[in-house]
């Protein structure tokens, strides 16, 4: 079916998502703003050093135009840089699906009806407001528990402390299993990663309730009339409803754990500037800006996509429901006609 057969209700969806997304980008303007107002200069500032040599002086800084040295600098010379560029982006494909899934979990989970729930929402939401303040610095500063955290075990003078996530006997099931040693080095990983991975769940989670009380309760007391399953409604009511939170969170996902501070790049970018090599930090910052706006493109594309199959989807159910009704009005009309002919 061509667009030009769409029919008129489905272009007037098509008309009221534009709206809705103008609404959207107003809502977003004083963020635009702010943009450009604080961050606007600082951004082509670091632009203009990325091709430029910058030392500080007591006046300012002096620029000398070297054109793509420093970009040739951080690929051909600086080997640690597409070192950790390569560990950030293999830790992205483990890190953000096991971070949806557990807030998508824990979001069902605290959606129930159960005495506590308040309570429980709160301490799932715990570690953003911790992360956000002192007492993670104070966590970071603790040997033993950084250990626990990281998933490995260390002695100290009063004994020996071990992690909360432990991989060994994970690591040793897929052993047996007959997994080849960078599968098991990658799900060990995973698992020794486990609770930082889960401290980063509080706002994913918090979107995906919001999310999920959006729902209307209509859809599934229709659906508990039919007989279907609470599978059956995860995959048909709950899943497809969530889509629209699902691309927020993925893009959010991806943002905090490219920018997080313990990312190997990141860390590479902060060492330069301590170095006071501006120039080659701000291309180091560039190319991970580059980077990472790729990664969003193209998933904000494969959603793009999805959502017309949606529409697409949506247009021919239309248009079938129309041509029932058509036909059923073609039916009551020859009836009502016999009846008249009848009565005559």
């Amino acid at each position: 079916m061509k667009n030009k057969d769409i029919p008129k209700q489905i272009k007037s969806a098509y008309s009221l998502s534009r709206r809705n997304a103008m609404a959207g980008r107003l809502f977003c303007l004083p963020l635009y703003i702010g943009v450009l107002l604080f961050f606007g200069l600082p951004l082509l500032q670091s632009f203009w050093y990325s091709f430029n040599d910058v030392v500080a002086d007591v006046g300012g800084y002096v620029t000398t135009w070297v054109g793509l040295d420093n970009f040739h600098n951080i690929f051909r010379v600086n080997v640690y840089f597409t070192t950790s560029l390569t560990k950030s982006l293999t830790e992205l494909l483990y890190k953000v699906p096991v971070v949806l899934i557990a807030a998508l979990f824990f979001a069902l989970l605290i959606n129930q009806k159960f005495r506590g729930r308040v309570l429980t929402r709160a301490i799932f939401f715990l570690p953003v407001i911790i992360a956000s303040g002192v007492v993670l610095k104070i966590i970071n500063s603790d040997g033993a528990a950084n250990s626990m955290m990281e998933g490995v075990s260390a002695d100290s003078g009063s004994g020996s402390y071990g992690s909360i996530f432990d991989s060994s006997a994970v690591q040793n099931f897929l052993i047996e299993a007959g997994l080849n040693e960078k599968m098991v080095d990658y799900f060990g990983t995973i698992a020794n990663s486990m609770f930082d991975l889960l401290w980063m769940t509080g706002i994913q989670m918090l979107m995906f309730l919001a999310a999920l009380q959006s729902i209307s309760p209509s859809l599934y007391e229709a659906s508990a009339m039919e007989g279907a399953t609470s599978w059956e409604d995860f995959w048909m009511i709950t899943f497809p409803s969530l889509t629209p939170m699902l691309l927020v969170n993925i893009v959010y996902t991806i943002v905090d754990t490219f920018t997080d501070v313990a990312n190997p790049v990141m860390l590479q970018i902060y060492k330069q500037y301590s170095g006071l090599y501006y120039g080659i930090a701000s291309a180091m910052s560039w190319t991970y800006f580059l980077i990472i706006g790729v990664i969003l493109a193209l998933i904000m594309l494969i959603f793009s996509f999805i959502q017309r199959d949606e529409y697409l989807v949506q247009a021919r159910k239309a248009e079938k429901l129309a041509a029932r009704r058509a036909k059923l009005a073609a039916r009551e009309a020859a009836m009502a006609a016999r009846e008249v002919a009848n009565q005559a």
